[in-house]
């Protein structure tokens, strides 16, 4: 009977073996295309930070409940969606950790009578542990979960962007203008530019949801250990990992092709009543509590409103009688300072804000981060962890 120890040394022959198991186990295999969504995702981030750098000082509205909201700027904006790539690609690594225990060795499902070392096995096949209980080992599906949902929420970040980008070409907004390349007109129509690779995005993040969905609905009847259904993980994986890998560089390249309208994202930033906030700051740094501070901007916006005109657009007079009862008549036509949309965001400099000095804070940590993440998809495998005698 040949000895486990004389085995180790005759691995040299067995290479190929190897190479045929790893490919069967499929570990390598989901790892580069793990490594080439980061990639991915990486790039994109990328070109946010860049869209991000480029619009700067652009000020733009702001909406919550999409209804407008204050001022922010564009780079503001496109930070956020670089905040969410950040983060999938982080899932993404945690991810790749999750998979990394060998189930080699756990039998059918009570391990098995030969006396093989599943350490020394790890170490060939590349593993980082071996699983720890034999039972668990042959029916765990909870990486295949980890990735479906990490995916599924990478697509629900870019359905986001997508639903926000069809907003801002149409016809109300006209914020942003496509690219050709990236847009297509009517069949009918003539003057139609439809805004295609965001619609896709958008309706593809629900077949993606919907691979995680029907996975965990799978593994939910399931009993402990091996059974056919489990065979349903594949289409789940495979269908979002495909998807990404083709979706994910036609939506860079219509991000990187977008043209942002400046002039009117400019004229179309403090509209709307979206200084009204920075009124009933202002009263509060003179002493107002903020209970009625909210109030009289309130009332502000009640007057604007009621003769068709915007917060600037009030008199002196208009703000010495609104304010009367807490600010003396000299002090109250100085809340003008604050009608600014520059003014606005450029005040707001808590770590994260809207300033301009603080978007250029997150610009720089954001490309440094990029670098730390570009670690991962650019590292390759020495292959096999095992050296004959001699070669090291």
């Amino acid at each position: 009977m040949i000895q486990f120890e004389e085995l180790k040394l005759s691995l040299e022959e067995l290479e190929p073996d190897i190479k045929d198991l790893k490919e069967a186990l499929g570990l390598e295999a989901m790892k580069k295309e793990i490594g080439e969504i980061k990639k991915l995702v990486i790039g994109f981030m990328e070109e946010l930070c860049d869209s991000s750098k480029k619009n700067l000082d652009t000020v733009m509205p702001g909406y919550t409940h999409l209804q407008r909201a204050q001022p922010v700027t564009f780079g503001h904006y496109m930070m956020a969606y670089a905040n969410m790539m950040k983060r999938d690609v982080i899932r993404l690594d945690n991810c790749l950790e999750g998979m990394d225990d060998m189930p080699l060795g756990s039998g059918a499902l009570a391990s098995t009578t030969y006396p093989i070392d599943r350490d020394f096995v790890r170490e060939q096949l590349g593993f980082a542990r071996v699983t720890d209980n034999s039972l668990d080992g042959v029916s765990d599906r909870d990486y295949c979960v980890e990735l479906c949902s990490a995916l599924s929420i990478l697509m629900m970040h870019l359905s986001r962007f997508s639903e926000e980008i069809i907003a801002w070409c149409s016809w109300e907004f006209k914020f942003v203008e496509l690219d050709d390349a990236f847009s297509t007109g009517s069949s009918i129509m003539p003057q139609k530019k439809n805004p295609d690779i965001a619609e896709l995005a958008r309706g593809k993040s629900g077949r993606l949801i919907g691979d995680l969905t029907g996975l965990l609905a799978t593994l939910k009847g399931l009993p402990t250990a091996y059974a056919r259904d489990l065979q349903e993980d594949k289409e789940a994986v495979f269908d979002q990992v495909d998807t990404l890998e083709v979706l994910l560089p036609a939506f860079t390249g219509m991000v990187r092709t977008m043209h942002f309208d400046g002039d009117r994202l400019e004229e179309e930033a403090p509209t709307g009543f979206a200084l009204a906030t920075d009124i009933a700051e202002w009263l509060v740094k003179n002493g107002v509590p903020f209970r009625h501070a909210h109030e009289l901007s309130g009332a502000c916006v009640k007057l604007a409103e009621g003769r068709g005109q915007e917060l600037w657009d009030l008199t002196d007079n208009d703000f010495i009688e609104t304010f009367a009862a807490f600010l003396p008549a000299d002090k109250a036509p100085g809340v003008r300072e604050v009608l600014s949309s520059h003014g606005s965001v450029d005040s707001r400099n808590g770590k994260g804000g809207t300033a301009y000095g603080r978007v250029r804070e997150q610009i720089a940590d954001a490309k440094a981060e990029v670098e730390e993440l570009k670690l991962f998809p650019a590292s390759t495998s020495d292959g096999s962890a095992y050296k004959a005698p001699g070669t090291f």
